[in-house]
């Protein structure tokens, strides 16, 4: 008995609506499950002082350099080194180590971050052991203190957290360069300033 053609033809595109279906499908891949929040983050330049390491933000900095010669300032506290010309800008120069109440800052191996508000054109200089690297954190690992910490840098601290196998405290850099310790010298720049020219 001969097969009906309309069957045999109707068969076939069934089979054949079959199969573009199913190689459809597989070419379509899976919606991704839903992800939760993109983590935040931010840029950071870590440096080391006595064998701890700090952070800061990276939008504070401006540069990273080698000490400059430094014009010594009568009666300041021992952390204020001095200030120094970097081309034309006058900087007050603060030993990070000194602010702590440890040695100075070694004019040889010790390194400089050029820091600066964001709203301000004043800028610092921060005399620090070493520069490590410049890296990216998750805002959100940056954790308070088990306990509370004490020391100068204590009340600029934001938290601490794990890069790498590093213990990192994070600084609160426009708190630091705000505080009433700092901004006291102010006048000395724009003193310093005026004698240059």
């Amino acid at each position: 008995m001969d097969a009906d053609p309309m069957t045999t033809t109707t068969l076939a595109d069934a089979v054949s609506s079959i199969d573009d279906r199913g190689d459809a499908e597989a070419a379509t891949p899976e919606a991704p499950e839903p992800a939760g929040p993109a983590p935040r983050t931010g840029r950071f330049v870590q440096f080391t002082v006595d064998s701890t390491c700090y952070a800061v933000s990276q939008a504070f900095v401006t540069e990273l350099d080698r000490v400059p010669p430094i014009t010594i300032v009568p009666r300041a506290p021992s952390w204020l080194r001095g200030v120094a010309n970097l081309r034309g800008d006058v900087l007050s120069i603060v030993d990070v180590r000194a602010f702590l109440g440890l040695d100075a800052t070694s004019s040889i191996t010790g390194r400089m971050l050029v820091v600066r508000l964001l709203d301000e054109d004043i800028s610092v200089g921060l005399l620090v052991d070493a520069i490590n690297q410049i890296m990216t954190l998750e805002l959100d690992a940056v954790r308070p203190p088990v306990s509370p910490l004490e020391g100068p840098l204590a009340p600029f601290l934001t938290g601490m957290c794990v890069a790498g196998e590093r213990l990192v405290a994070v600084l609160d850099l426009e708190r630091l360069l705000r505080s009433a310790d700092l901004r006291q010298f102010d006048d000395v720049k724009e003193d310093s300033s005026c004698e240059a020219h």
